[in-house]
């Protein structure tokens, strides 16, 4: 009877201890939603033409929501859980006039996850129309992170393979590396 009762206690304690550790009981009373609508939010960052190297600047225009939970243990970040979707209008100008400009839209981004930290990244191959007809390819990255009042969205080009610059009529929705 004594053995059932010590094992039944140390039991007990042992799953209140494992609950106390476990990350679903990083959510509390501290917790906190994030909830940030974007309607046509524009973004301005560097940008680089692949194909010429030429300078200019990409502006993105976002619509559609982030939602999400930043974990808080009482003492520190714990980190998030974000999610969203947005369509996005895309446009490229270089900085010399005689460059062609593009511009592309993206009807649906979408990510989900969890962060150790506030932030949440996803890399993407766009597909763009330039003014003179021709094709270009720009690797982005989108970087969304938890803020206390909403959440902050930013942009930055990445290195272009070099198969996406010698073959700009690959079809949208391959597979970049």
């Amino acid at each position: 009877m004594i053995l059932a009762l010590t094992s039944f206690l140390l039991l007990s304690a042992f799953q209140a201890f494992a609950q106390d550790n476990s990350p679903g009981s990083v959510q509390n009373s501290d917790d906190y939603p994030i909830s940030h609508d974007l309607n046509s939010e524009t973004i301005t960052f560097e940008a680089v033409n692949p194909s010429n190297q030429a300078p200019g600047r990409m502006t993105v225009a976002l619509i559609g929501a982030i939602r999400g939970y930043r974990l808080w243990d009482g003492e520190s970040a714990a980190g998030s859980f974000l999610k969203g979707g947005q369509m996005a209008n895309f446009s490229f100008v270089p900085y010399y006039p005689y460059y062609p400009s593009y511009s592309a839209t993206v009807r649906l981004l979408q990510f989900a996850g969890d962060t150790t930290g506030d932030s949440i990244f996803f890399d993407f191959g766009l597909r763009t129309t330039g003014s003179d007809g021709s094709v270009q390819w720009f690797k982005l990255r989108e970087v969304v992170t938890a803020t206390e009042d909403a959440a902050q969205i930013t942009f930055a080009q990445l290195r272009l393979p070099d198969k996406w610059i010698a073959h700009p009529e690959l079809p949208c929705g391959t597979v970049m590396d």
